[in-house]
């Protein structure tokens, strides 16, 4: 999964424009993809519903969540749970929303595709890799041609 890159002032300007209609999509957005981070098969439909009802409580467990999974990666980030969750105290959650998008942008940018993991295998982010170099048909063996030797 690749995270979107969002325009922040678009996304602000569309909010107001629509009376807070598109900030709810937003929310819904922002929650799904901070989830994903540390684990692609998790809905993070609790992080959603509280982005939406309570927004100051679902950008800090969204935070969490993400933080959690940039260590796991590797990737560099701050946490920001606890600035979430006073700006979102006071009534600021479409900040809290314009800082989160900010931090998804910066790993989208980095360009990490986020996969789910076989069975049993630890999680971890595939890093963006160069194209592989093609192989000639006649170099490749089968395992019939090895069993046959």
């Amino acid at each position: 999964m690749q995270l979107e890159n969002r325009n922040i002032a678009k996304c602000i300007i569309l909010s107001f424009v629509t009376c807070g209609i598109y900030m709810i999509v937003w929310a819904v957005k922002l929650a799904r993809d901070a989830v994903k981070v540390k684990d692609v098969n998790d809905d993070g439909l609790l992080e959603i519903l509280l982005c939406i009802f309570l927004p100051f409580v679902g950008c800090f467990l969204a935070e969490k969540k993400l933080s959690e999974g940039c260590q796991a990666c590797g990737i560099d980030h701050k946490d920001n749970s606890i600035l979430y969750l006073v700006l979102g105290l006071f009534g600021f959650a479409i900040i809290d929303f314009a800082l989160m998008q900010s931090d998804l942008n910066k790993i989208a940018d980095a360009g990490y595709v986020f996969a789910a993991a076989p069975a049993g295998a630890p999680y971890a982010p595939q890093a963006p890799v160069a194209p592989a170099q093609e192989v000639p048909f006649e170099a490749v063996e089968t395992a019939e041609e090895k069993t046959e030797e």
